[in-house]
């Protein structure tokens, strides 16, 4: 699996190409967790306002990949396991294929991650501006 990022205005874009299966899922977790993390530059303790994650070139999500997902919703919450209580980030998915909406509904994550038909509506609504 490959992970393409990009950064537009104060949200984070990440597009995963391929399955995220128990062989992909570890760095997946990693790249969704350093999506979330403050930079280490110039402006310390900013997060991004959303992350926006572009599911069309998903060809699989298995259990593993739901997990990591999971943990990223909850990572984003206001306040989570940060001091100082954070505003939180806003995920968004964008441009969910069919079967992935499937299993994304199956799990019940369909109904705690707000989607949207492509991109440009995603990273709007994911933005702060």
């Amino acid at each position: 699996m490959q992970i393409a990022e990009e950064v537009r205005g104060d949200v984070t874009i990440l597009s995963p190409v391929g399955p995220i299966d128990s062989a992909a899922a570890p760095r997946f977790e990693a790249r969704l967790f350093a999506a979330l993390t403050p930079a280490a530059s110039d402006e310390p303790g900013k997060t991004p306002a959303g992350l926006v994650l572009d599911l069309s070139a998903v060809t699989q999500l298995t259990p593993a990949g739901l997990r990591s997902l999971l943990l990223a919703v909850r990572q984003a919450r206001p306040g989570a396991g940060n001091a100082g209580g954070r505003s939180g980030v806003r995920i968004v998915l964008a441009a969910v294929p069919g079967p992935i909406r499937g299993v994304l509904e199956e799990a019940g994550l369909a109904a705690l991650l707000e989607s949207h038909g492509d991109l440009d509506a995603a990273v709007r609504a994911a933005s702060r501006q």
